[in-house]
């Protein structure tokens, strides 16, 4: 099979999940702007509760993972002795939509955050760092093409 026919088929599924996340936290951000517009003032499911703890969880978790895909990210895309095409650009897909779903936790955990107590900057920070991540890790072409030849 012609290499950069090979490259597009692994590409394009990794590509449609990175676009897949960028959609879920767009649509995360409408669902807190739209409970913040209905439910005015929006004090969360939990109100009453002390939610320290969970905030404190909630972005030690957000920064375990960054540091998890700072880790992870040499390891999953370190060239591993000679390889074929096809055998590289699985492993390569595998590990790009693994980085991907990996980035996606923090924008999670601040949902979780703004849902039980109402803190919408809190959701807005960790939404920044996925969409941050989202936006580093996003395949693309001429990445994977460079990756191929090194």
């Amino acid at each position: 099979m012609d290499p950069q026919e090979e490259l597009r088929r692994h590409l394009r599924p990794a590509a449609m999940v990175g676009a897949a996340i960028f959609a879920s936290l767009a649509l995360y951000l409408v669902l807190v702007e739209v409970l913040r517009s209905v439910l005015r003032p929006f004090r969360g499911f939990a109100a009453g509760m002390p939610l320290q703890p969970f905030r404190l969880a909630a972005f030690g978790a957000a920064a375990a993972v960054i540091l998890m895909i700072l880790l992870l990210r040499p390891r999953l895309l370190g060239r591993r002795g000679p390889e074929d095409v096809p055998s590289a650009l699985g492993r390569l897909q595998r590990s790009s939509i693994v980085i991907l779903v990996l980035g996606e936790i923090p924008a999670i955990a601040g949902l979780g955050l703004f849902l039980a107590g109402g803190n919408a900057v809190d959701f807005y920070k960790l939404l920044f760092a996925s969409l941050a991540l989202t936006f580093i890790d996003f395949p693309r072409r001429a990445a994977w093409e460079e990756w191929l030849k090194g």
